[in-house]
């Protein structure tokens, strides 16, 4: 009783028992007997008997007689038909009472039912050890030791109906809801939440979801303990790296003082190395901070545009000296809320990875635009280049860290490979999107999206600034 098979055969066949007992109740394969009924029929077969032995001695004006003295008496009515099913009183009877005789005569057995004025009883009268006749008797509602059946097809099978609908919908919440909380905490860990669980345990239960929710729960467990591990191994490594690579810098100055030809040029070959590596440990320990840490601390109320403007002139004065323009088209008017150093590090980290790519002297765009959803307010910055754009294949991978689409090209323009994936992850913080596609006519543009709306008061500012939103 412990698996999920028997307990949803157990559920259905008891449903279904439920559901085709009340149905035969209500079509007369199971009929209610009415209250009392045991006390009345033996009455009722004494008279019936009198009834046709009066008819067999006296004929039926004998028979007429004693029925109407009966109904007199008692409030009985009664009729009486042969084998044939020929009335043998000159008494008319009612229709209900000639549905009942007939299948009496066809069943040999008791049968009743409600005749409006009270209960009927049909039963065969046995003379000389064989039912000769059928004798039919009107009980009066209020006769004691009867009762009046009530039968209500409708309300029985409605009740049918309401019964195994309740069952079946206590069944599947039983059976659905740990699968609910698995696909919500699916959704959460997804989102970047590695703390999120299935729910509590579910040991009682014991079935196959349970194990499944447990098993879940588990491998949450160890995919959070990995992530963390290689998180504190990134920033770990990027510290240990520093060190080398100060001693590194103070040998290339020794180096610089050895008069040789071979010398200058060794010496370019890695200063250019170091720098890189050098960029690469700063950019590591970013993006480790920016995981680690997972929220924004210090917000502030932001004009988005000024802070577009300061990153493009910046990047602009550097594109300059590789023969390349960064220009700002478009800039509308919107404010955002959140942390200034972060959403410059991730507009100089897309922009750049544009003017790395965009061909010689073509221009990276940039246009700022507002805009009103019906789910709130955004800002969206678009960044375009020139350059030969990334296969639809790829899209989605430029977001990696350490993600190369091409390794002599990475090496050609100086990336590592961490820029896209510090934006990214600062954009979803703020809660963001980023996108890349292919623009028409040549060339990548990347789509940042990010809430926006109107300034804060300083009062809630004040509150905002230290939530841990």
């Amino acid at each position: 009783m412990r698996t999920l098979a028997w307990k949803i055969f157990i559920s259905f066949w008891i449903v279904q028992a439920l559901f085709f007992a009340i149905a035969a109740l209500s079509y007369g394969t199971i009929g209610p007997q009415p209250p009392g009924l045991p006390s009345a029929l033996g009455l009722v077969a004494f008279c019936a008997r009198n009834a046709v032995q009066i008819y067999e001695q006296s004929g039926s004006a004998a028979l007429d007689a004693y029925t109407q003295e009966l109904q007199l008496s008692s409030g009985w009515q009664m009729f009486i038909v042969d084998s044939t099913g020929s009335q043998i009183s000159t008494r008319p009877i009612p229709k209900e009472e000639v549905i009942l005789l007939k299948r009496v005569l066809q069943s040999g057995k008791l049968e009743y039912g409600d005749g409006g004025a009270g209960l009927i009883l049909a039963q065969p009268v046995v003379r000389n050890d064989k039912a000769s006749y059928v004798a039919a008797v009107i009980l009066p509602l209020g006769t004691p030791g009867t009762g009046h059946p009530t039968r209500h097809p409708f309300r029985d099978l409605a009740l049918g109906f309401f019964i195994s609908g309740v069952v079946c919908f206590v069944l599947a919440r039983y059976l659905t809801a740990p699968i609910g909380r698995l696909r919500v905490a699916a959704q959460q860990i997804s989102k970047g939440d590695l703390a999120a669980r299935a729910g509590k345990p579910l040991d009682k239960r014991g079935d196959e979801i349970a194990q499944l929710v447990g098993d879940f729960d588990q491998m949450a467990a160890q995919l959070e303990s990995l992530v963390h591990a290689q998180k504190r191994l990134i920033s770990d490594v990027s510290h240990e790296l520093r060190s080398p690579l100060t001693r590194i810098n103070l040998a290339l100055e020794l180096i610089r003082k050895v008069d040789h030809p071979g010398v200058a040029t060794a010496i370019q070959r890695l200063e250019r190395e170091t720098d890189r590596l050098n960029e690469m440990i700063g950019k590591l320990l970013v993006l480790s901070r920016v995981e680690a840490e997972g929220r924004i601390v210090e917000k502030a109320d932001l004009q988005l545009e000024d802070l577009l403007v300061e990153v493009v002139a910046d990047a602009d004065y550097e594109a300059r000296n590789a023969q390349r323009r960064v220009l700002l088209r478009e800039a509308e008017s919107c404010r955002v809320f959140g942390n200034a150093e972060m959403l410059r590090s991730a507009l100089e980290n897309v922009i750049r990875n544009a003017i790395r790519y965009t061909a010689i002297g073509s221009d990276v765009d940039v246009i700022l635009s507002f805009h009103a959803t019906h789910d709130g307010s955004v800002a969206q910055i678009k960044v375009r280049d020139h350059g030969p754009g990334v296969p639809s294949t790829s899209l989605e991978d430029l977001f990696r860290p350490f993600y190369r689409l091409d390794d002599s090209r990475e090496r050609k323009t100086g990336g590592v490979g961490l820029g896209l994936a510090i934006a990214k992850q600062a954009v979803v913080l703020h809660g963001g999107n980023i996108v890349a596609d292919n623009a028409p006519g040549g060339g990548l543009e990347v789509q940042i999206t990010l809430p926006a709306g109107l300034s804060v008061q300083p009062n809630d500012k004040a509150v905002a600034g230290n939530s841990s939103d």
